[in-house]
């Protein structure tokens, strides 16, 4: 049991120090994980539901000081700020695995859900 412990605690910090570093926008990033509806809350305590994607590999994105923005570290889910299309894609393709490419940027408000977001420019199954 012990032995069993140790391994699963080597294999967590191990994947935990592979985070893929990538910069915030204006960079543009691809990103592979799982379409999902997360749960949240708004700034006033509501309960919500907000499109995200649940990352295959983790990743970390260094700090941003003109912009104020701090590095964070071991990133797996990150809210999707979506336009009209992308939103359509978002509903057709949820629980599947995709390849999203876009544009990452740090929470600035109340009404961001996770630390990290992407501004998605395509969402693409993957086979």
């Amino acid at each position: 049991m012990t032995r069993a412990l140790i391994a699963l605690a080597f294999a967590l910090t191990a994947s935990l120090a592979t985070a893929k570093p990538l910069a915030y926008e204006p960079a543009i990033v691809t990103l592979q994980g799982t379409l999902l509806s997360a749960d949240g809350m708004t700034p006033d305590g509501a309960k919500l539901k907000f499109p995200a994607i649940r990352l295959a590999k983790p990743i970390s994105a260094p700090e941003d000081e003109p912009r104020d923005w701090p590095a964070e570290k071991n990133v797996v889910l990150l809210h999707m700020a979506l336009d009209e299309k992308n939103m359509l894609a978002f509903k057709r393709l949820k629980g599947q695995t995709v390849r999203v490419t876009g544009k990452l940027f740090h929470s600035d408000n109340g009404n961001h859900q996770t630390d990290v977001l992407i501004f998605p420019a395509s969402i693409t199954p993957i086979k």
